[in-house]
């Protein structure tokens, strides 16, 4: 017994206005609901190049975060999110810590890694495979020559047996440079496996790259003087006092982290995804980083010392400026525009002051005021739209639902009819 609503075989070789209309019939789809996906005529065309069965484009709000100073360099940061807080959150933080000098940033290169797996190897295996070393690197040349010109390139090998499963692993770490660089990394996987394969007595489990990035880090930090930090009845003092045991907690306790660094990833995966970057991945990257002592913990650190404090940041970014989507989406390249058209790594310099940004935005007010009263602030906006005010309306019924401090739909509601009725 099967119940739901089946799309015929033939499904993906439809057009996407064929799609759309099927679908359209098929689920009773809405008119707002179909033009909100329908983008343009162009992008319905781009986004079939993209994706499989595509059936229209997700547009996503996409803000600008003005006044980030990083390493003396003035920046407006796009970033592509849905949350309202987030941009306004980004914007004060540049704000404040730029009257205090900005961001200080820098990268490792980019190097990023593959793996070959192979099974049922023997037992000298490892040392035969280390000494191959240069037939597989003359191998995979071809695959690099790109790269090399542009400086990057093969950067070393390692192999080693796992104790639990026994496989053999090979690892071929890659100089990407401006790439985010997963095409290369798993043909040189896939090259240097078929060498491996036809040499040794085993076999291929597989052949792919990591999106662990755990050589491709960026790093920002920020000074700021207690005098700038008072509020909400703290002093400035008090408030950094707050924010460093607030991130030693998140440093302590996994659950508290996950939150702590949902914080700095709104920043990072919001420009991740404004510039077509995989967010997938740089998140996965991430998350595994503040994972690497075998506890989840805080990606931020802050410290007080002789009347200044101090944030800093250390993560695998493995932002790209060519390849995937980067650069070939229109979208991409109207943010990347925007940021003066960067290099792969001050990308990376760029990210991660914004998620530095966004996690100390976060801290300041919630060790001071609390988040909640800015935050539905914010959100009044979205609820005057769905109650029906457009326009002008928009600010006045959001105003007065916050003075109301009914945040829902009745209390959206009744603003809106106080407003109209200019009571």
């Amino acid at each position: 017994m099967t119940s739901g609503i089946d799309l015929p075989a033939g499904f993906r070789k439809l057009s996407t206005v064929e799609r759309r209309k099927l679908l359209g019939e098929r689920f009773m789809l809405q008119q707002d609901e179909l033009d909100a996906t329908a983008g343009s005529s162009e992008l319905l065309s781009l986004a079939d190049i993209m994706v499989e069965s595509a059936i229209g484009v997700m547009p996503v709000p996409l803000g600008l975060a003005h006044g980030f100073l990083i390493d003396g360099v003035l920046r407006s940061v796009p970033l592509a999110v849905e949350e309202p807080s987030v941009v306004a959150a980004a914007s004060y933080a540049a704000a404040t810590v730029r009257r205090s000098g900005g961001f200080s940033t820098s990268t490792t290169e980019p190097v990023m890694t593959c793996q070959v797996v192979l099974s049922d190897c023997g037992v000298d295996a490892e040392e035969q495979i280390t000494a191959w070393e240069s037939d597989i690197v003359q191998r995979i040349e071809p695959l690099l020559s790109g790269m090399q010109r542009r400086g990057g390139g093969y950067r070393g090998m390692d192999v080693a047996r796992l104790q639990q499963t026994g496989l053999v692993r090979v690892r071929m770490h890659i100089d990407v440079r401006d790439a985010m660089g997963a095409n290369v990394l798993n043909s040189v996987a896939e090259q240097t496996a078929e060498f491996l394969c036809s040499r040794l007595d085993c076999a291929r489990l597989m052949a792919i790259l990591t999106n662990a990035a755990s050589q491709r880090c960026a790093r920002a930090q920020f000074s700021l003087p207690l005098q700038l930090l008072g509020r909400a009845g703290y002093s400035g003092r008090q408030i950094a006092e707050r924010i460093v045991l607030a991130t030693q907690f998140a440093d302590e306790d996994p659950e508290r982290a996950v939150t702590h660094n949902k914080g700095v990833m709104n920043g990072i995966t919001s420009l991740a995804l404004a510039t077509a970057n995989d967010t997938r991945g740089i998140e996965a990257a991430v998350h595994a980083w503040a994972a690497r002592s075998g506890r989840y913990r805080s990606l931020t650190h802050y410290q007080l010392s002789d009347g200044v404090l101090s944030g800093s940041i250390e993560a695998p970014l493995p932002f790209g400026v060519i390849g995937g989507a980067v650069g070939f989406h229109p979208a991409s390249r109207f943010a990347l525009k925007l940021l003066g058209n960067p290099d792969a790594a001050t990308l990376a310099r760029i990210a991660a002051a914004v998620g530095l940004a966004q996690n100390f935005a976060a801290l300041y007010a919630l060790v001071a005021e609390g988040i909640q009263s800015g935050h539905m602030r914010l959100h009044s906006t979205r609820l005057a739209w769905s109650a029906g005010a457009r326009g002008d309306e928009v600010a006045q019924v959001a105003e007065r639902i916050a003075q109301l401090g009914r945040y829902n739909a009745d209390g959206a509601a009744a603003a809106l009819k106080s407003v109209r009725s200019g009571q």
